[in-house]
């Protein structure tokens, strides 16, 4: 694969941002005018990394580039710092990520090299929060990609917070860092209370419900997206020593007392959440998407 690096001047994220792109190596180095003229449109691989990572965390930690080698396939690793590649208008004069994903990225990456636009021709995957964006882009946006894999993610259920819709954003955001144990977390262990991340995802909407009606909150997003019957294909790859294989199996009761069909489980037998065991998976993966 040849690695291109791209700095993109934002106007929505008000700045540059930094891309690795990955390109089909010997169409590439053979002829590259050819490869851009031929008329050939390659399918696209958009890689989500980690919270306290960027884009290089897949071609550090696993073996990324070695699984697409010889695949007919455009990757896509942008760095989006530690967003949860969500829209943040708090944050300087506005970081509104997933605007910045769907309406200047995807164009410009359409736009500028042979890659395909067709939703059967997309697919995400992406670890820890990575793989939470992964889902909220599939859901919040049907129809764009033809498949998807969250490796070792469940959905952000936040449904504890119910009782609190009516709470605005500063009296949420008082109480919740006066005592962060008034409300429950979604990452770790009850006990550590909310994380500070996380008082700050809710705190970013005018009320409580108002996030819990967004696509912030995937349980929310997915189950809408199951009565409409809008929910991808994905390739849900786990480990049973994974600290997320408790929301893995809930979110697998949920989809069968939904009546969704097209989630792939992958339960493995004394897997660990980390690069090590999505570099295990990712051969997979790419096979299930196709690719």
């Amino acid at each position: 694969m040849h690695q291109c690096e791209i700095n993109l001047i934002s106007s929505i994220l008000n700045g540059p941002i930094d891309i690795s792109i990955l390109m089909p190596g010997p169409a590439f180095r053979t002829d590259p005018q050819e490869f851009y003229e031929n008329q050939k449109k390659y399918k696209v691989l958009w890689v989500l990394h980690g919270g306290n990572n960027d884009r290089y965390c897949f071609l550090n930690a696993t073996n990324l580039k070695r699984h697409v080698d010889g695949r007919d396939v455009i990757v896509v690793m942008p760095n989006a710092l530690n967003s949860d590649f969500a829209n943040h208008p708090e944050f300087a004069d506005g970081y509104y990520y997933q605007d910045f994903f769907f309406r200047e990225l995807m164009p410009y990456v359409y736009h500028t090299f042979p890659a395909s636009d067709a939703p059967e021709d997309n697919f995400i995957v992406g670890f820890s929060m990575g793989a939470a964006a992964a889902w909220m882009y599939a859901l919040s946006h049907p129809g764009k990609f033809g498949a998807i894999a969250p490796i070792g993610s469940g959905l952000k259920d936040y449904s504890e917070l119910e009782k609190f819709r009516e709470m605005k954003s500063g009296e949420f955001r008082a109480a919740a860092e006066a005592d962060r144990m008034l409300f429950t977390t979604g990452y770790g262990p009850a006990a550590s209370g909310i994380k500070p991340k996380e008082i700050n995802m809710v705190a970013k909407y005018p009320t409580v419900g108002d996030f819990l009606d967004s696509p912030e909150h995937t349980q929310y997003t997915f189950e809408k997206a199951a009565k409409a019957g809008t929910v991808p294909k994905v390739y849900l790859p786990c480990g049973t020593k994974d600290g997320m294989y408790a929301k893995v199996l809930k979110l697998k009761e949920l989809a069968q007392n939904l009546g969704v069909e097209s989630i792939t489980f992958d339960f493995v037998e004394d897997g660990v959440g980390n690069y090590e065991f999505v570099d295990s998976m990712l051969p997979k993966t790419l096979d299930f998407f196709g690719l």
